[in-house]
């Protein structure tokens, strides 16, 4: 008796799974299209994001960031971080999906910050963030100094996951790590506390003492350190300070760049030995806040001459009124 039209199509459901699981080719499609993304800079995947959710667990995957440095991809990708009375948001740097930019439009509007996922990012200060590699760290601790119970945390820039990061030892500070400065000396966090400092060796995962080589930029919020350069705002103006000079000078050129008014917030950041430069702007009659951002490049003209050539200027962001910039940060992806 033959069998009847449903018994064999049940028969050939039971057997295509099998088939497929002895195809050689599947993935083939998907290691193309992953070697084709690793080619395209950081600036464009905020934009490859909105085309599905496949492209979005894509553009997070360990292969995708293993294929950019393997082909020699790997680039410095910008975040700020903005904060309210009632929450931290995430930003980076992309290019506008509808703007296509040429070599003699550099500095035409091109740029926007993207909004990160929400990844319930914990409270955020200045002097706490600090970024080593394709790594953020915020670094907080507890007001309780006897028992130093820090709840700091990493930022994978790749993944764009949080995850906890190791505490400081009561063991390198005496009276806790309060009034904390962090910056980027050497591929080391390191932490200027009340009694010193501290740096976070990521290749053994602890924390060890550190050189106290950072300098005055523990009293202030808008500095920012390039290839053994200290540069900072002060009364508006940029300028630099390095152990040869062993002076504080004005920054020369900027051409095209304001100087920035009393009560405006600035935030500078190495951008792969470029600056960039972040700061708001109050627009009182709405109630909003626009973000602004300039990428500067350096020339050093000598022992005692450095030059500033803004390389673009864009509105990149409007926020509400109540929100203020913590900081800007770079890392390497």
């Amino acid at each position: 008796m033959s069998s009847s039209p449903e018994k064999k199509k049940k028969k050939l459901a039971e057997e295509l799974p099998s088939t497929r699981q002895t195809n050689p080719t599947p993935s083939l499609p998907d290691e193309l299209l992953t070697s084709c993304i690793a080619r395209l800079s950081r600036l464009y995947y905020p934009t490859l994001s909105l085309v599905s959710k496949s492209f979005r667990s894509l553009l997070s995957s360990p292969e995708l960031y293993k294929a950019r440095s393997l082909s020699s991809r790997t680039e410095t990708c910008l975040y700020l971080c903005l904060e309210s009375s009632s929450d931290s948001r995430w930003f980076t740097l992309c290019r506008k999906p509808d703007k296509t930019v040429t070599k003699d439009d550099k500095k035409s509007t091109s740029y926007v910050l993207s909004k990160l996922p929400a990844l319930h990012s914990p409270p955020a200060v200045f002097s706490g963030l600090v970024s080593v590699g394709s790594d953020i760290y915020n670094i907080r601790s507890s007001s309780n100094v006897s028992s130093l119970k820090n709840a700091s945390k990493v930022l994978d820039a790749r993944t764009q996951t949080w995850d906890h990061v190791v505490s400081i030892p009561c063991s390198l500070t005496r009276r806790g790590a309060l009034n904390m400065r962090s910056v980027c000396i050497d591929g080391k966090s390191h932490v200027a506390t009340d009694d010193g400092v501290v740096c976070y060796n990521s290749q053994e995962g602890k924390w060890e003492l550190g050189e106290a080589k950072m300098g005055s930029f523990r009293f202030s919020d808008s500095y920012c350190e390039v290839e053994n350069v200290l540069y900072s705002v002060c009364n508006g103006t940029l300028r630099w300070y390095d152990g040869e000079v062993n002076v504080w000078r004005s920054l020369d050129g900027l051409v095209g760049l304001p100087k920035f008014l009393p009560g405006v917030s600035v935030r500078l950041c190495d951008y792969g030995g470029n600056m960039v430069v972040v700061w708001d702007k109050n627009m009182l009659s709405s109630g909003q806040k626009k973000i602004l951002c300039a990428e500067i490049a350096l020339e050093r003209r000598g022992v005692c001459e450095i030059w500033g050539g803004v390389e673009w200027i864009d509105h990149v962001l409007t926020v509400p009124i109540g929100y203020y910039i913590v900081k800007a940060l770079s890392a390497t992806v």
